[in-house]
């Protein structure tokens, strides 16, 4: 893990996703990418875009950036390696060229929670729409959540569908990185059924994990997302790993109405991976 990008709108949200990024950067001893994406000026017919409010713009976000940098480097008393880039655009578009250019290993965002209805479903559908429409591994981190070290990572996953057997490389190494304790957590509709390839599946996912500290357990329940957040609950987790590929059954997770059930009623950064 070298590279960390830190998208941020210096919302409370983007504020405490950004102190959660310099932990983690601390940790792998990685560096930070600081990313804001300012809006397009106001333009008209005859004379197009402003040029000095372009350069507004772009020295505003500098200067907000530069700022939350040097906050960062004082509340963690820390060395930070940290670049930022300001670019005119709209978010999605701002973080996918940023974290090309920069080979970014890691995107980490906040999302706000119980805040109001508008305000979840315009913060928290850019960190969304990121996690599912990105490769990179990206942290979704609840607005009231704190870095502490991840002890246990669990990983929501159906051991039904073949994906799950090339994402578990991906699991191993975020176990390994955050030397923690694994826990699968396969998800079964009711009248499910065992297949042969499910069989398959998890013997196949058993002997790749073989090195790692881990536990499988089964849940049962229509409703992913409330069994999800009914088990949590009774079983802690420092973060929960989800796919959210389409035509998995988690890719319904990344919609805004189910997410939030995880995310900011439980407060449990979600890490999705490809």
């Amino acid at each position: 893990m070298e590279r960390i990008i830190v998208p941020t709108d210096f919302s409370p949200a983007a504020n405490n996703a950004a102190n959660y990024a310099a932990e983690l950067a601390k940790y792998f001893s990685a560096s930070l990418v600081l990313v804001n994406a300012y809006p397009f000026p106001p333009a008209n017919y005859e004379m197009g875009f402003s040029l000095p409010m372009v350069s507004a713009l772009k020295d505003s976000a500098d200067e907000r950036l530069q700022l939350l940098k040097n906050e960062l480097c004082k509340n963690h008393n820390w060395d930070f390696d940290i670049e930022c880039v300001a670019e005119m655009g709209s978010p999605y578009d701002v973080i996918e060229s940023v974290a090309r250019e920069k080979n970014g290993d890691l995107i980490v965002m906040g999302i706000v929670g119980e805040a109001g209805i508008i305000k979840q479903h315009l913060i928290g559908s850019t960190a969304i729409k990121v996690a599912k429409g990105l490769s990179i591994p990206t942290f979704i981190i609840p607005e009231k959540a704190h870095y502490h070290r991840l002890h246990k990572i669990s990983f929501a996953c159906d051991l039904d569908k073949t994906e799950t057997t090339e994402l578990v490389y991906a699991v191993k190494y975020f176990s390994k990185v955050f030397d923690a304790e694994l826990e699968i957590v396969n998800v079964e509709k009711p009248e499910e059924e065992v297949s042969l390839e499910k069989s398959k599946n998890s013997v196949f996912v058993e002997k790749k994990l073989e090195s790692v500290n881990h536990r499988t357990v089964y849940i049962t329940g229509k409703d992913v997302g409330h069994e999800l957040e009914d088990y949590f609950d009774l079983h802690p987790t420092d973060a929960v790993m989800l796919n959210p590929r389409k035509h998995n059954v988690f890719y319904n997770l990344f919609h805004e109405s189910v997410t939030k059930e995880l995310v900011f009623h439980m407060h449990l950064p979600i890490l999705a991976i490809h």
